[in-house]
């Protein structure tokens, strides 16, 4: 995918009029690759190409509005490959989808009188209600899937305000393709970049002066900006055998830093409890 400059080419038909737009088009038919976009990405030009080694390799290719100040469209397209996922599927509770009616009635059949009757408060509260109001929710509170969150933390309300009116001023001038249209697509593009400009300054001055006291969104907001992210393993086991499920991976980190870590000197804090009542301890 990239931007190769070769607006004379007509990709539907295969053929050029410019000489290095028919070497370039002769390249890619002898190399046998299949190009996919066949929509203008710059104006009234073709520029910008997808290419593949196989067709049913690319799918769904889309040509949205260009990325910020940019004067090309972006391209959204899907690739089919089949990779390894090592990220499990985590579950949480949706509270919001909780039946609490039924859950009203179930705790409503409980004789609490004989339940609690002759136990302690720490019986009472730290067992038997906790052990029954786990048993309702687990009961009564579906699970959903834990998705990866993409909100976008440093744009705020007014940004994406202005985002979702330039996108729909977009598919307002891709449908009638008018001169004034574009203007008003123009205008709304200048507008949203400015706005997300300016929140992303804000948010960016908030966590930093903020730091002091939460440290954690301001190292969170750093690490999401790494292009690529560290993940632990696999790791080398004692017995020289590589360890990859996660588990595992604790349990060797774990025995590694107990055997590295200080062991302090107990004859040395025996002594610090001996001074402090007045005795002498002759090491």
């Amino acid at each position: 995918m990239g931007d190769v400059n070769h607006g004379h080419i007509q990709w539907t038909s295969l053929q050029s009029t410019g000489r290095e737009d028919q070497e370039f088009l002769n390249l890619v038919q002898d190399s046998f690759l299949s190009q996919h976009v066949l929509e203008a990405t710059r104006g009234e030009n073709l520029l910008d190409i997808v290419l593949s080694s196989q067709k049913e390799f690319v799918d769904n290719v889309k040509i949205c509005e260009p990325l910020g100040c940019s004067d090309h469209n972006q391209i959204h397209f899907i690739i089919k490959v089949k990779g390894e996922r090592n990220r499990k599927i985590r579950y949480r509770k949706n509270f919001h989808k909780g039946r609490y009616k039924d859950m009203r009635e179930y705790l409503a059949k409980i004789d609490w009188n004989n339940t609690l009757k002759n136990k302690t408060a720490t019986e009472c509260f730290g067992n038997i209600l906790k052990s029954e109001i786990d048993c309702v929710v687990d009961k009564f509170v579906p699970l959903k899937k834990q998705g990866k969150r993409s909100k976008k933390k440093h744009l705020s309300k007014e940004a994406i305000r202005k985002i979702k009116y330039k996108q729909m001023m977009w598919k307002t001038y891709r449908h009638a393709g008018s001169e004034e249209d574009y203007s008003i697509y123009k205008e709304a593009l200048n507008q949203a970049t400015a706005e997300i400009r300016n929140s992303k300054r804000s948010y960016e001055q908030q966590i930093a002066f903020n730091i002091k006291h939460d440290s954690k969104s301001f190292y969170a907001y750093v690490r999401s900006k790494q292009k690529v992210q560290d993940k632990v393993g696999p790791l080398g086991g004692s017995d020289g055998n590589i360890i990859t499920e996660g588990f595992l991976m604790a349990e060797n980190l774990n025995e590694y830093f107990s055997s590295v870590f200080t062991k302090e000197i107990l004859v040395y804090y025996q002594y610090l409890r001996l001074s402090s009542k007045g005795e002498s301890l002759t090491i």
